[in-house]
């Protein structure tokens, strides 16, 4: 796996900046611009087409956050004790306290969609509805209103939900399930997922940190392959054009699924409650 390459800045009134290796050693100083980009992140994002956003919340405030430079923009002040959040359709929704609401992702724009979400520990979504996970039940939301239904079947000790290759994807007590949430058919595909702090999927892959190690995972199979180490500590993860991000002591890291190599994008990123992308 390529090494982790850092971007410090000398002092807030300068225009340089200093790349480090993972040891600390200088490597070498370069000129910032406005258009300025790590260099090892603009060449893993290389033809990326940039359609796709991130967005996270820190403290009180929530932010978007452009995947190809690390630009970011304040979109509201008012998010704090946040930690579930998620994008559906291009819009994007959070669970704060006992409710769920709409973000109106360009603007921070908010609408309270419904409550009753007090005690909710794990959100997915697909372009159709919401899902989460509360106290043994999943409900099914509709994200124009917010109106709810529980979905079919028993979900105690659910830890995790990612929507993956047309399908909600459940850990459940460790293991991982295929689900179908019209029916509440499901599969349960193979190997345990004992100390997983994220997930994130695609519509052809599941993405899970477990332990130091990032793994991709047929959302069909279960088949599995290691994409590399280094991500002891991590729990935010979202997908982006293709890539993942991931936020590691405090720096948002980009990897790219074909070849595992990662590099850092922006830092400043400590203490970010809850992550995604639209």
């Amino acid at each position: 796996m390529a090494k982790r390459v850092y971007l410090d800045s000398h002092s807030c009134d300068t225009q340089w900046w200093t790349l480090r290796s993972e040891s600390g050693t200088e490597r070498n100083t370069v000129k910032r611009s406005m258009y300025f980009i790590l260099p090892a992140a603009l060449a893993l994002l290389a033809g990326t087409a940039g359609a796709d956003w991130l967005y996270a919340i820190q403290g009180d405030v929530m932010y978007d956050i452009d995947p190809t430079d690390g630009t970011w923009m304040e979109l509201g002040d008012t998010w704090g004790g946040t930690e579930l959040m998620i994008g559906s359709a291009g819009e994007l929704f959070a669970i704060q306290g006992d409710w769920l609401y709409y973000i109106d992702p360009y603007d921070g724009v908010w609408e309270a969609l419904s409550d009753t979400w007090e005690g909710t520990n794990a959100l997915a979504a697909n372009d159709d509805y919401i899902y989460a996970a509360q106290n043994g039940v999943i409900y099914q939301a509709d994200p124009i209103n917010g109106v709810w239904e529980s979905i079919p079947g028993s979900y105690d000790g659910t830890q995790f939900l990612c929507w993956a290759g047309d399908a909600l994807m459940i850990i459940q007590n460790d293991y991982l399930y295929r689900t179908d949430p019209q029916t509440g058919d499901f599969v349960e595909l193979p190997s345990s997922y004992s100390g997983t702090t994220a997930v994130a999927g695609t519509d052809d892959a599941l993405y899970v940190l477990q332990g130091d190690l990032l793994y991709w995972v047929d959302p069909w199979t279960g088949d599995y392959e290691s994409l590399g180490s280094s991500y002891s500590g991590v729990t935010e993860m979202a997908v982006a054009d293709g890539y993942i991000y991931t936020i590691w002591e405090g720096t948002i890291w980009v990897t790219d699924p074909s070849t595992g190599d990662y590099a850092a994008l922006g830092d400043s990123w400590g203490g970010t409650t809850a992550f995604c992308s639209i």
